[in-house]
């Protein structure tokens, strides 16, 4: 019996899934080796912890901009970036150790179920019931992602960012929704009863003939 030949956009992804995924299990194994290490003080004190601000910041920075051979006033008003401990603690690098872990945990969860979802579409099981679940997996996994972190920029503002002080800068309490991620998990959620229901049609179509 000859095989169907698959889309090359099916394959694309395919392959794509399996590096991603992999990958991800790199980072993860990787991130367990920072926490052994971190919990190890194998780091010293010059330890250098760059991460994301997760909550708005304000500037009182006033600039101008020279257009059509006019001035016209400017103001930084509002951003997002990063910030660099130097020679980070070891309670700080420590606590953003485990908080890396876990959200590489939930990321590693959330390929797991999309690489099992397209390794069964890449054999042609595609509109099948433990597939479909796949797609109900992943729309849980990305709430909890969103859920992750909700809670840590809440408690990193709580607990670190208004306690900075800046000469020109003023940090807000304007947390990211990350409301990208709720909404690609609300999508995925309706798509899979959306497929389930056709699942069940199909089903009792088979019965009645």
């Amino acid at each position: 019996m000859k095989s169907e030949k698959k889309p090359l956009s099916i394959k694309i992804i395919y392959w794509l899934t399996q590096i991603t995924f992999w990958l991800v299990v790199l980072v993860f194994f990787a991130a367990i080796a920072i926490n052994v290490a971190l919990q190890a003080e194998l780091f010293g004190d010059d330890m250098q912890l760059h991460t994301v601000l997760p909550v708005q910041v304000n500037y009182t920075e006033k600039g101008t901009l020279h257009i059509d051979q006019t001035v016209q006033e400017v103001a930084f008003v509002e951003a997002i970036g990063k910030l660099h401990f130097i020679n980070t603690n070891e309670y700080l690098a420590k606590w953003f150790g485990v908080v890396l872990l876990v959200a590489i945990f939930i990321l590693l969860y959330i390929f797991l179920m999309f690489k099992n979802f397209i390794s069964n579409v890449y054999r042609g099981i595609i509109f099948e019931r433990y597939n479909i679940r796949m797609l109900q997996k992943i729309s849980y996994g990305l709430v909890g992602l969103w859920l992750f972190f909700k809670v840590y920029s809440w408690l990193f503002y709580y607990f670190l960012a208004r306690h900075i002080e800046f000469e020109h800068l003023e940090i807000t309490g304007d947390i990211n929704s990350y409301g990208g991620i709720l909404l690609a998990a609300l999508l995925l959620w309706v798509l899979s009863h959306i497929f389930m229901r056709g699942v069940k049609l199909r089903e009792e179509q088979e019965l009645t003939v």
